[in-house]
This record gives C-alpha cells, structure tokens and sequence, in this order.
C-alpha cells in the first residue's frame, strides 16, 4: 500500500500542498511574525539585509526585484519606511501592500516632544505621521499584527487558510507567554530611571512599565550637537532621591566615544539596545530573541545600579 501511494505521488495523482504565494516582509522582527504564521507553508523573503537601516535607505537593484516579483508585500508604513513609498505605488496591478500601522487594533503612541526627548521644531521625517512608528516593539501590537497578516494571506491564498489560522492561533499565544516573561524580568528594576540613545523604545516602555528619561539623539540620522550633549551630562550629574539615572543606552550604529563623552567621570553604566535585531538571525524566532535581547540589556544594566 505504501508502495502504491508512493508512486502515486510521484505520478502526480496525490496532491500536495498548495503552493504558497511570493511574500516579502521589509522588517526583521515583522518577517519573523510572518515567517512563523507561514510555517511549514512556505517562506516569506526578508526584504532588507542585517545591516540596513529602516530608517533612511536606499532601495538596491536586488530589493527591487525582490518587490517587482512579489504578490504580498508587508511593510510598517511611510512613518518609518519612506523610501518605499514610491517603489510600492509603481508595484505591478495584484500586488497586496499591507501597511501595519494601519492595523485594526493597534495601540498608537504620538511621538514626544518636550525634555530630553525630541523638540517640537525638530520633527524628522520618521514621524511626519504624527505617531511613533517602531509599533512592534509592544507584544500586543504584534498579536494584532499576527491577526492581520493571517486574514492577508488566508485571503491571497485560500488553500492553506488552515494553516495560516493554526499557526497564527500558536504565535499569538506564544506572544502571551513571552510578554509575561519580559514583565517578570523587568520588575525588579522597572522604577530606575535610564536614558536611551533614540526614541526608538516608546513602546515596548510603555508596554513594560520602565523609567526612560530621554534619548540623547534627536533623531536616528542626527548627531546630537555641543548644547544638547551638555544638557545631557547635566542632567547625567544630578543625583536627587530616585532620580539618578542609571545606564545610558547606545546602539551598534553610533560610536562608542559619544557615551564615553556624555558619560567621563560620572557614576552612570552605559550598555547597547537593538531594536531590530541586527546581530540576530532571520527566522521565525528572530521576534522573540529581539525582544528578549532588549529586556536583558535593560536588565542587566540597571541591575548593577540597584541601591544608594
């Protein structure tokens, strides 16, 4: 009997599982959602390589190819990903664009202004869209995300509709159990007061519960001039009753030398924050290695600083 089925599947009479349609994700953690809804289904095409930044970027021959082919594009929206307004508009008649800011449910944060966060007169282009647009560093934001790319691709590709749904139920339910993980981890040291390098992290902090005082950088692509750095290592010196602030957070794109800066000769730890994965492999736990990264830095610096 086995011998017979065999052949039939060989001969073609057995049919096998629907093909899946050509889907590309522009972002690290959201390709990691989307790879897992699509798990033993097909594989989506991460759209930007380790080292890109999402930010200000240049659509590469090969990217653009990449789109051209695809029928199912998912991107976070033109808040953060303005170089592809104009790629995806020209994309050919048939092609879904699926903008997740745009996703029913979602919790939208506006971005800050005033303090050590970003000035009202210095918007930069990532948030001309009057919300902060680093969405999926919230776990909730990412199971409303995980909702919308099911019903996406069950409505592209009805035959596998089953399985989108089935492991869409998993990856949300596995986002449960990961935000109670985070939150166990955090509390210890959610009341100490921290500074971050961009105003990258709204989300995940508001989320979380942490103490972020302020982001040194006014923008991702702006260095922070001499008055800013000034204010900064005032505010670095002050040491008030809970108000000391503990670890400053860089990022891998920024040079060391600029904490060392801000930070000579103050009692203040300095440790690095990845809100993309940069240094993590693509892959359907990509998501939760990002997130769990960025919980353990913040973890482990302010830990150290426990006490008087």
């Amino acid at each position: 009997m086995r011998v017979l089925l065999l052949i039939f599947m060989f001969l073609g009479a057995v049919p096998a599982v629907a093909d899946t349609p050509r889907v590309v994700v522009t972002l690290k953690p959201v390709h990691a959602l989307i790879a897992d809804i699509m798990a033993g289904l097909g594989e989506p095409h991460l759209l930007l390589s380790s080292g890109a930044d999402p930010h200000h970027h240049a659509l590469r021959p090969s990217e653009a190819r990449a789109l051209a082919k695809a029928q199912a594009v998912f991107w976070i929206g033109p808040a953060l990903e303005g170089y592809l307004q104009k790629p995806l508009a020209s994309l050919a008649s048939g092609a879904s664009v699926i903008a997740l800011s745009e996703t029913p449910g979602l919790r939208l944060l506006p971005a800050r202004e005033g303090g050590l966060w970003r000035q009202a007169a210095d918007h930069d282009h990532d948030h001309d869209h009057g919300h902060d647009p680093h969405i999926w560093l919230d776990p909730r934001n990412a199971q409303a995300m995980v909702r919308q790319a099911v019903g996406a691709l069950t409505e592209l590709d009805p035959a596998n509709g089953a399985g989108y749904r089935r492991n869409g139920d998993r990856v949300i339910a596995g986002l449960s159990a990961l935000e109670a993980e985070i939150h166990k981890l955090l509390a210890p040291v959610r009341p100490l007061p921290y500074l971050v390098l961009h105003d990258a992290y709204q989300y995940f902090e508001s989320r979380f519960g942490t103490n972020a005082q302020g982001a040194i950088a006014i923008a991702p692509d702006r260095k922070p001039g001499a008055r800013r750095i000034s204010a900064i290592r005032k505010r670095l010196a002050r040491s008030q009753d809970g108000g000391r602030i503990r670890c400053l957070f860089g990022e891998a794109r920024y040079p060391a030398r600029l904490l060392e800066t801000l930070t000579a000769g103050l009692d203040v730890r300095t440790a690095s924050l990845d809100p993309i994965g940069l240094a993590i492999a693509p892959g359907p736990d990509a998501y939760g290695r990002i997130l769990r990264q960025l919980a353990g830095s913040i973890e482990n610096c302010l830990s150290y600083s426990i006490g008087p």
